[in-house]
C-alpha cells in the first residue's frame, strides 16, 4: 500500500545532504580521510537513514508514475505468443490500467479463429472497462500465421482436429487462471462466439469451480451440421474437397500478386476492408485454409446434441444471446436452451445483429456486452454524450 508523502521533510533532509557536501568539499581528499572522515560519515549515514524511510515509496510511485505515463500511450492491444502445452499461440492482450483487475474475460474466437477479428469488439468493451479488466484472446491453433516474439513468421503446417483444440484451449485457460491465483483474485469469465461457445462449454464441465461466468455469443453448440447453414457448406469440409482448396490457395498466391488478391477479397463484399486485409495476409494459406476447413468438419459431426444435463447443472453461470435470423444457430435453439436453462440468462437479440458480427458491427456487440458486464460488475459507467 502506498503512504502519504511528507514532501518538506524530503526537502529539508535533500537540503541538509547538499549543504553537508558543500560543507566538506573544500577540503583536499587526504585531509578528508585523516581529519574529517569519521565525522562526515556520522552526519551522512544520520541523514541517510532519515530518508529510507520515505524513499522506497517515492520510488515505488515514481516507477508506477512512469510506467502508466508510458503504458498510457502504447496502442491496446499488446500482441505476443506463448508456448502452451507444447503449442505456440498467438494472443492478444488488453491490460487494465489499475494494479489490480476486477475481472478477466478469455475470449474464445468462432471459426475461422483469428483473434485480430476481435480487436474492435474487445478494444470498445477494454475501452469502458480500462481500470477494472484485463481481456484476452487466443486464435485458434494452425488458423493464421504471425509472428513470434523474435518477429519472425511462424508457419504451423499442422492440423488440428477439434478435441486437440479444445484440450489446449482448456490449457490456455488452466495457464491465465494460474497467473491470477491471489488472495483478492479477480472474476474469471469466458466469453464464446459461435464455435467458441461450445470450447466455453467444455472448459466450464472440468473446470466450473474457477469460472464466474460465461457469455455465450450466438451459441453454436448442437447439430451444427444440421443447421441451414451447415447443410449448405458440408461438401467444403470433406477431406478431399478441403486439399483441393488449401492447394488451390497457394497457387493463387503464387500466381497473382499481393495487390491483385486483396481486390479480389475486397470485391466479395463479404468482410470490411480491415478484415480483408487480415483474411489475405493472416489466413489465405494453405496450412491455415486447411485447418480451418479441418476444424469445421469435426463441428459438423461432432456438435451433435444439447448436453441438456450440463445446462440444467452449471445453466446458472451462463448469459447466452441468440440471434432472430442465424441460419448457424436457428430460432429453435434459442426456444430449446430457453427451455433448458432456466436458472441462466437466455436472451433474444432485439438489435439486428448477425452471427457474424466481427465482420461490420463489432461495435454494436460491444455495445450490448457493456451492458451485461456492466451488470455483472456492479459498476456505473459514465454516460458518454
Amino acid at each position: 500500500m502506498l503512504v502519504p508523502i511528507d514532501t518538506a521533510a524530503v526537502k529539508r533532509i535533500e537540503s541538509q545532504m547538499d549543504a553537508l557536501v558543500l560543507k566538506y568539499s573544500e577540503y583536499d581528499w587526504q585531509t578528508m580521510l585523516s581529519v574529517h572522515g569519521n565525522d562526515y560519515c556520522k552526519q551522512a549515514d544520520m541523514l541517510l537513514d532519515e530518508y529510507r524511510q520515505f524513499d522506497e515509496n517515492i520510488m515505488r510511485r515514481s516507477t508506477l508514475s512512469e510506467l502508466m505515463s508510458f503504458a498510457n500511450q502504447i496502442a491496446l492491444p499488446l500482441r505476443t505468443s506463448w508456448l502452451v502445452s507444447g503449442e505456440l499461440r498467438e494472443t492478444l492482450y488488453w491490460p487494465c490500467r489499475s494494479r489490480q483487475a476486477r475481472a478477466v474475460i478469455l475470449m474464445i474466437p468462432g471459426n475461422p479463429g483469428l483473434a485480430d477479428f476481435y480487436i474492435d469488439f474487445c478494444t470498445a468493451i477494454h475501452d469502458e472497462f480500462i481500470e477494472h479488466m484485463d481481456i484476452i484472446c487466443v486464435s485458434h491453433l494452425g488458423h493464421t500465421r504471425f509472428g513470434d516474439n523474435r518477429g519472425l513468421v511462424y508457419r504451423n503446417k499442422k492440423t488440428y482436429n477439434l478435441e486437440e483444440q479444445v484440450e489446449n484451449m482448456i490449457s490456455v485457460f488452466d495457464k491465465i487462471d494460474k497467473e491470477y491465483a491471489q488472495a483478492d483474485r479477480p472474476k474469471m469469465f469466458l466469453c464464446g462466439h459461435s464455435v467458441g461457445c461450445y470450447f466455453a462449454q467444455k472448459i466450464c464441465e472440468c473446470r466450473s469451480a474457477r469460472i464466474d461466468r460465461v457469455f455465450s455469443l450466438f451459441p453454436a453448440i448442437e447439430s451444427i451440421g444440421m443447421t441451414p447453414r451447415g447443410r449448405e457448406l458440408w461438401f467444403l469440409f470433406q477431406p478431399g474437397v478441403r486439399h483441393v482448396l488449401a492447394g488451390v490457395v497457394d497457387m493463387i498466391r503464387w500466381l497473382f500478386p499481393l495487390r491483385v488478391i486483396h481486390a479480389m477479397v475486397n470485391a466479395s463484399k463479404s468482410l470490411n476492408a480491415d478484415n480483408s486485409h487480415l483474411v489475405v495476409d493472416k489466413m489465405l494459406h494453405g496450412p491455415c485454409v486447411n485447418s480451418v476447413l479441418r476444424m469445421a468438419a469435426d463441428e459438423m459431426r461432432k456438435i451433435s446434441g444439447l448436453n441438456e444435463e450440463f445446462y440444467r447443472t452449471f445453466g446458472h453461470k451462463f448469459v447466452m444471446y441468440y440471434g432472430r435470423n442465424d441460419n448457424w444457430v436457428p430460432l429453435e435453439c434459442f426456444e430449446k436452451m430457453r427451455q433448458v436453462n432456466t436458472g441462466g440468462k437466455v436472451t433474444l437479440c432485439e438489435n439486428n445483429i448477425s452471427h457474424a458480427f466481427v465482420t461490420s458491427q463489432s461495435e454494436d456487440m460491444a455495445l450490448v456486452m457493456t451492458g451485461l458486464l456492466k451488470d455483472e460488475l456492479h459498476i456505473e459507467l459514465d454516460k458518454k454524450c
